[in-house]
């Protein structure tokens, strides 16, 4: 399985970038890790002319070298940050783009693809960013994967096992459903084993 990292964050040794080595820890040889940070391309703000309803968009940035990036993936894990209880303007304009129009007159090239997501934050907010990089996986007719817990990391902790444990059972629902999908595929190392479910305090 080929696994596409989207990684929203400007900060190439921030709290992202801990999510992106827990993803390689956890899947090993298992899978194929393809870091793609958002901060690396052009992404323009959509210019909403509609054109591309019919035809290609014409915003001369670097979005489709990256949908190009994306399409060669089995699989993607979006990592969003959080910014002011939102997505942060690059992943947002990234959204806009992959989601609005760039992807209509392609026939939503990303289609059937697995998905999920993981929201780097401080506080709050989380669910809401996480409920609009749904919204977008949707749109673009992916097949969206979780784990009952959305994995959302609060960066005021140096250690979020909460939020660790909920990666580490979407990682192996990733990889679970892509052996479904593709049942001559055969891992080169280990195959990610069930982890024990997230039982969280009562309040």
């Amino acid at each position: 399985m080929k696994l596409a990292v989207i990684v929203g964050s400007s900060r190439s040794c921030g709290a992202s970038a801990r999510v992106v080595a827990l993803v390689r820890r956890h899947l090993g040889d298992g899978a194929e890790v393809d870091e793609i940070w958002l901060k690396d391309y052009r992404i323009d703000y959509c210019d909403a002319d509609n054109a591309c309803s019919i035809e290609d968009c014409a915003v001369p940035d670097d979005v489709g070298q990256l949908v190009a990036r994306l399409d060669h993936a089995d699989a993607l894990l979006y990592v969003p940050v959080m910014h002011a209880y939102g997505l942060n303007s690059r992943f947002q304009a990234f959204l806009e783009r992959v989601g609005y129009g760039f992807m209509r007159p392609r026939e939503r090239p990303l289609r059937d693809k697995l998905a999920a997501i993981a929201v780097v934050g401080r506080r709050y907010g989380h669910t809401a960013v996480f409920s609009q990089v749904v919204l977008n996986v949707l749109l673009n007719k992916m097949i969206l994967i979780g784990s009952g817990f959305p994995p959302c990391f609060q960066t005021q902790l140096a250690h979020d096992p909460e939020a660790e444990q909920a990666l580490r059972e979407t990682l192996d629902r990733l990889a679970e459903h892509y052996r479904r999908l593709n049942p001559t595929w055969r891992p080169e190392g280990r195959v990610p084993g069930v982890v024990r479910p997230i039982q969280f305090l009562k309040g």
